[in-house]
């Protein structure tokens, strides 16, 4: 037994199966109905070598073990579901008003620690799920909340198959000696999971959405509008960059597949289309969340140390490789290009200064092209250290929203930007992925994600995708409306909706 901040709380373990060979995680999470987080690793063929250590992790957590509880922030109220194993931990199920990252703080804090159970790995079960865009509000941002979601929806979960892409996959579950009923259910999970999953079918993939059409929100000539006013507000000095995003509405029907949810099967032809080191496929009440993201909004290892990959500067592949190269070439040395990712990695560094070491904050690598299945990619990263102790709660929050998603100076970009789109962006722009019991973190930046709302009934409320770029003085409008449709084109071609802008 430990003692922490005055509670006596039961001490916990992992238990660890090693699977061989390593199942598919798709059939997993096809196979079930609970609610589940699977954070989805990959790389198209030829992808560089820097890009490998992000993409060499995958995690599929499920929410339906015995001790497994959730926190979600929704209408500015903190709200606890805890299983009553874990009540000890977490203290009982209830709400209050405090703020989300401060709730989430004291849950962290009380989590039992659980060191790393695979070497290199540093998921080690923990906190999965979601923080979504309005959270930016408790650092300074617009005052919104999403629309008709939570505005951060975790879960703690006590299950978890990880699989490592250079080789190996393992089973974890949460045991607790104070607890032999549910560590009992627990172990028999654990022998339950499947070494194969080979000859396993997770269902027929749909060929595309029901309507095939995904309309914007707004016309391209409103989008261009904005451009230019987000070029006014940076000629009168109120910013130096804008990132001014839009969204497009997809249709309210996923077609059904056979034996498995329809909208997993959407996102396994996505991801066949487009493999990239952040992908992720949520399944969290009325959410049902398919991203493609490339990019990492912060790592935090066990120790402390801290690493940020902002990406600021996208290009379309093209067929002929020739063209290719020459469209790869131009991203790597636009001026425009360059300029916006630089001020990215400066608006990083001030946001981590806040709670790292001082002399810690370095930039390691600055506007690096990193080229993926449908898009080159400008990349950089800067590293830091925190002091001993540091919560990993406050350090998210002081970074929060992601600096790519906002401009610079963030309290001000955002300022625009909402004023100029009118509406909450909910997930989108927000992050998703881990507060590991080891301490570890990994978020991704969400971006080029679709996501559906269920109402009550399970039907489709609505399904969106979310699109934007940075917007500096020397942009040009009808550019930044082709950045929009390049990165809108390159998510929902794979699941064959036509883009209507």
């Amino acid at each position: 037994m430990d003692d922490r901040r005055g509670l006596t709380v039961p001490a916990a373990r992992i238990e660890v199966r090693r699977l061989d060979p390593a199942p598919d995680l798709a059939v997993l999470a096809a196979a079930s109905t609970a609610d589940l987080v699977w954070l989805d690793s990959a790389l198209p063929d030829g992808a560089p070598a820097t890009a490998r250590p992000r993409a060499r992790w995958s995690v599929l957590a499920w929410t339906d073990g015995p001790f497994a509880s959730r926190f979600h922030h929704q209408d500015r109220r903190a709200h606890r579901t805890v299983a009553a194993p874990a009540a000890a931990w977490f203290g009982p199920t209830g709400s209050d008003d405090r703020p989300a990252f401060a709730a989430l703080a004291d849950l962290l804090a009380r989590t039992p620690h659980l060191p790393g159970a695979v070497a290199g790995c540093g998921f080690a079960l923990g906190w999965v799920g979601f923080l979504g865009y309005e959270l930016g509000r408790e650092s300074g941002g617009p005052d919104r909340t999403a629309d008709g979601h939570a505005d951060a929806d975790l879960r703690f979960v006590d299950r978890a198959v990880v699989v490592d892409h250079a080789g190996g996959a393992w089973a974890l579950a949460l045991v607790a000696d104070a607890e032999p009923a549910a560590s009992a259910r627990n172990r028999a999970w654990l022998e339950s999971v499947p070494t194969s999953t080979a000859s396993a079918d997770p269902g027929e993939v749909p060929p595309g959405l029901p309507d095939g059409v995904a309309t914007a929100r707004v016309s391209r000539a409103a989008y261009q509008d904005a451009v230019d006013a987000c070029r006014a507000e940076i000629r009168e000095g109120n910013a130096f960059q804008v990132c001014l995003t839009t969204a497009f509405a997809v249709g309210r029907e996923a077609r059904a597949g056979s034996g498995a949810d329809a909208h997993l099967l959407e996102y396994l032809r996505m991801r066949a289309a487009d493999p990239v080191p952040f992908g992720a496929w949520l399944r969290l009440g009325p959410l049902r969340v398919a991203s493609r993201s490339p990019e990492r909004f912060l790592r935090i290892d066990a120790a402390g140390t801290v690493l940020a990959e902002p990406i600021k500067g996208t290009r379309p592949r093209l067929v002929d490789p020739a063209a290719d190269a020459a469209v790869r070439d131009e991203l790597a040395t636009s001026a425009k290009d360059r300029a916006e990712n630089v001020m990215i990695v400066d608006l990083l560094r001030n946001d981590l200064l806040r709670t790292a070491l001082p002399g810690s904050v370095h930039v390691e690598r600055l506007c690096d092209v990193e080229t993926y299945a449908s898009v080159h990619q400008m990349v950089s990263t800067i590293g830091a250290v925190l002091p001993e102790g540091a919560s990993r709660a406050d350090v998210v929050r002081a970074a929060f929203p992601p600096g790519s998603m906002t401009g610079a100076p963030k309290i001000s970009a955002t300022a625009i930007a909402d004023r100029l789109e009118g509406a909450p962006r909910g997930v989108y722009s927000g992050a998703i992925g881990y507060f590991s019991a080891s301490g570890a973190v990994d978020l991704s930046v969400v971006i080029r994600t679709l996501v559906t709302v269920l109402d009550d009934a399970g039907s489709v409320r609505s399904r969106t995708l979310g699109a934007g770029g940075a917007v500096t003085w020397s942009s040009v409008a009808a550019d930044e409306a082709d950045e929009v449709e390049t990165k809108t084109r390159s998510v929902l071609g794979s699941v064959g909706a036509v883009v209507s802008w």
